[in-house]
């Protein structure tokens, strides 16, 4: 009996057949959707990473300047425009108003400062039958902490006691540039009949001062 023989195929076939394959399986391939791992940024479509500069990051969060701290202003006596002090005056009081039209928190020490007084007696003793009350001399001294100046002397005699004050306006001159604040001293001179009718007299001072602060360069506005 023949053994029948094995036909082989022939090697050129075989590589006709890989060749053939070969444009299937790129056919297919052609189908998926490959990721694009390309770094170059001359490419379309990729994506180069961005790298922060000290320069874009300085933009982005701008620093604020720091601001100096303004020194700050202490209260005055007539911030609110006017003030009542009261000073005893032997067994009464001596009530002493002051105001001023002016503003006085925004004084500096160029300015000229207005400033009103009025003054008058409080007491028991103190109605129209009561003992006679004489200002014989007021003054008021003002000073800056550098230098002190006279800026009232009345000395004339004014009658005190009820119904009658005593009123007279203040005029400070600028003061030196560096004064930070201003001090107004006034002095009454008064003399207090002993009794009443008896034309006899003995003296009383009274003080009162204002403490009035100014605007500087240092000062915030």
């Amino acid at each position: 009996m023949r053994r029948a023989s094995r036909r082989s195929r022939p090697r050129g076939s075989r590589a006709l057949t890989g060749l053939l394959a070969l444009p299937l399986a790129l056919g297919v391939l052609s189908g998926c959707w490959l990721p694009d791992v390309s770094m170059s940024p001359g490419v379309p479509g990729s994506s180069p990473e961005a790298t922060a500069s000290p320069s874009s990051s300085a933009a982005a969060t701008p620093t604020a300047e720091p601001v100096a701290a303004a020194a700050d202003r202490p209260s005055g006596d007539l911030d609110a425009g006017s003030v009542t002090h009261v000073q005893p005056a032997g067994d009464r009081e001596l009530v002493i108003d002051y105001w001023t039209t002016q503003q006085a928190v925004a004084w500096t020490p160029a300015d000229t400062k207005s400033i009103q007084l009025s003054a008058h007696l409080e007491g028991e003793e103190s109605t129209a039958s009561s003992i006679e009350v004489l200002v014989t001399r007021f003054s008021a001294v003002l000073d800056d902490g550098t230098a002190r100046s006279t800026v009232v002397d009345d000395r004339g005699e004014f009658a005190l006691q009820p119904p009658f004050t005593y009123g007279t306006a203040l005029e400070l001159p600028p003061t030196d540039p560096a004064a930070a604040s201003v001090t107004v001293t006034v002095q009454f001179d008064l003399l207090v009949e002993t009794g009443r009718g008896t034309d006899r007299y003995y003296r009383q001072t009274v003080i009162d001062t204002l403490d009035l602060p100014l605007l500087t360069q240092e000062t915030d506005r």
